[in-house]
C-alpha cells in the first residue's frame, strides 16, 4: 500500500514539476493556465491506470500461474499459461508450460502403469498380497480374496482385519522375523469346501521400510488330478494283473496233464478268451480317452438315435433285464454319430452292470428349439449321494468293495461319455436313489 502511494506521489509530483517548467519558459493567461492544469491532471491519471494495466497484466499470469501449479499438485491435469511476447514474464512462462507438458506426459505414463499393473494384479491366477512391517496390506488381489473366502478389503487395512488363518499369519510373521523366503502348503476350508493352497512369501527392504509379499496358488484341482491318477494306476494295475495271472496260470496249466482232458481243455480256454477280452476292452477304454484328448473334427450327420440304440442293445447282454427303447423312429438330429454310438453304449452297459435282476431300463428322447436330451432309466441299485459327483471323473469307480460284488470294471465308462459332452458343449445330469435307481441324462445344443 505505501509503495502503490509512494508511485502515485512520484507521478503528481512529476507531472506539477513540468507543469511548472512549462509556465516559466511560456507566458500564459489564467485561464490558459486552469486548462493546462486540466490536461496535465487527466495525463497524470491516464499514467497511474497505464501503470496499473500493465502490473494488474503481469500480476494475474503469475497468480494463473501460480494456481494451476497448486491444481497440478492435487492431481488435475496440467494446464500452461499463454504468454504474449511482449510480457515481461514471457521467458518464465515459456518455461512454466513446457514443465506442465512434461509433467502432463508423466501423469499420462503413470496412469497407464498403474492400470496394466491393476489389470495384471486383477487377471492373475494367483492370489497377491502385500503387508508391510506394521502388519497393514497395501495390496490384495480379488483372486486372494476368492481364495480365502473373504469380501474384497477397502486398502490399505490392518493384516488381522483379513488374515484370520492363523497359519497363514504366522507364515508371514516368520518371514518378517527371519527376512527369508518361505513356502508351505496351507489346508483351508472355503465356503465348506476344502482347498489346498501352496503358499510362497518374498521379504523386501528398502531403507527402513521392510514389506512380506504373500503369493497363493491353488492346488485344488492338481492334486485331485494326482489323486484321480494314483486312483487310475492302482485299479488299471489291478485289472491288468487280474486277467494276465489268470491266463498265464491256466496257460501254464493246460500245458500240462490237464491239457489232454478234453472238457479240461475247452474249460481253461473258455476261462483264457474271456479274461483277453477283459484286457481287451481295458485296452480299448484307455485307447478311447487318449484319442478324446485330441479333438479331431469329425462329419457331422444325421442320426437315427433310436437306431443306434438298438445297434447297441444286439452287442450287449440282456438277458437279466428289460430294455424299453421308447424312441420314434423317425426321430433323429445332427451329430457324430461316432460319439452319440460311444454315448449309448456306455450308459446302457452300466445300466445293465448295476440294474437288479428282472430290472427294467427306459431310453426316452425329447427335444425343444435350443437342445435335445436322452435319458437311461434303470431299476438298479443306484448311486449314494457323496458319490455322484465324481462318477465321472476320469478313473474313479466309487466303493471299491460294494462295486466289485456287482461288476467288473475299468470305471473308465463315465470318463468317456463325459469327455465326448465335453467335447460338443453338452450337461450330464444324475438323478439317483440307492435301492431305487438311477436316471442319466444328456443334454446336446442344437
Amino acid at each position: 500500500m505505501k509503495k502503490k502511494i509512494g508511485q502515485l506521489i512520484s507521478i503528481y509530483s512529476l507531472n506539477i514539476l513540468l507543469l511548472f517548467a512549462v509556465t516559466h519558459v511560456i507566458h500564459v493567461t489564467p485561464k490558459q493556465l486552469y486548462m493546462l492544469l486540466v490536461i496535465f491532471f487527466v495525463v497524470a491519471n491516464l499514467e497511474i491506470w497505464s501503470l496499473n494495466f500493465w502490473k494488474s497484466k503481469e500480476t494475474s499470469e503469475l497468480t494463473i500461474m501460480k494456481q494451476r501449479m497448486l491444481a497440478t499438485t492435487t492431481g488435475e491435469t496440467p494446464r500452461g499459461v499463454l504468454a504474449e511476447p511482449t510480457s515481461p514474464y514471457y521467458d518464465l512462462l515459456e518455461k512454466f508450460n513446457e514443465l506442465q507438458t512434461y509433467v502432463r506426459h508423466m501423469q499420462y505414463d503413470a496412469n497407464r502403469e498403474i492400470n496394466n499393473y491393476q489389470t495384471l494384479l486383477t487377471s492373475l491366477p494367483v492370489g497377491v498380497i502385500n503387508v508391510n512391517r506394521n502388519h497393514m496390506i497395501d495390496v490384495f488381489n480379488q483372486t486372494a480374496a476368492d481364495f480365502l473366502g473373504v469380501e474384497m478389503p477397502e486398502i490399505p487395512i490392518l493384516d488381522s482385519l483379513v488374515i484370520r488363518q492363523f497359519t497363514l499369519s504366522e507364515i508371514i510373521n516368520h518371514t518378517f522375523n527371519t527376512k527369508q523366503r518361505q513356502q508351505s502348503i496351507l489346508n483351508l476350508m472355503v465356503n465348506g469346501e476344502a482347498r489346498q493352497y501352496d503358499v510362497s512369501t518374498l521379504y523386501h527392504q528398502s531403507g527402513s521400510n521392510s514389506e512380506v509379499m504373500v503369493m497363493l496358488y491353488d492346488l485344488t484341482e492338481v492334486l485331485k488330478i494326482e489323486r484321480m491318477q494314483a486312483d487310475f494306476l492302482a485299479n488299471a494295475s489291478h485289472e491288468f494283473k487280474t486277467p494276465l495271472t489268470a491266463i498265464t496260470g491256466f496257460v501254464e496249466t493246460l500245458q500240462g496233464e490237464a491239457g489232454s482232458d478234453n472238457d479240461t481243455r475247452q474249460q481253461f480256454l473258455q476261462i483264457v478268451a474271456d479274461e483277453a477280452k477283459r484286457l481287451s476292452a481295458l485296452v480299448n477304454d484307455i485307447l478311447s480317452l487318449s484319442r478324446l484328448q485330441h479333438k479331431i473334427d469329425e462329419k457331422v450327420t444325421d442320426v437315427e438315435v433310436a437306431k443306434i440304440v438298438d445297434q447297441q442293445l444286439k452287442k450287449i447282454d440282456t438277458k437279466t433285464v428289460t430294455v424299453h427303447n421308447e424312441i420314434a423312429s423317425d426321430f433323429s438330429v445332427s451329430g457324430v454319430a461316432n460319439d452319440i454310438s460311444t454315448i449309448v453304449q456306455n450308459l446302457l452297459t452300466n445300466s445293465v452292470k448295476y440294474n437288479v435282476m428282472n430290472g427294467d431300463i427306459w431310453v426316452t428322447v425329447h427335444k425343444n428349439q435350443q437342445q435335445w436330451q436322452i435319458d437311461f432309466k434303470d431299476t438298479g441299485i443306484g448311486i449314494p449321494f457323496n458319490q455322484q459327483s465324481r462318477i465321472f471323473e476320469r478313473f474313479y469307480r466309487g466303493d471299491e468293495s460294494r462295486q466289485r460284488k456287482i461288476a467288473s470294471g475299468t470305471g473308465l465308462g463315465l470318463a468317456i461319455v463325459n469327455e465326448i459332452v465335453n467335447r460338443h458343449n453338452g450337461e450330464i445330469k444324475v438323478k439317483s436313489q440307492v435301492g431305487v435307481g438311477t436316471t442319466i441324462s444328456v443334454v446336446f445344443p442344437l
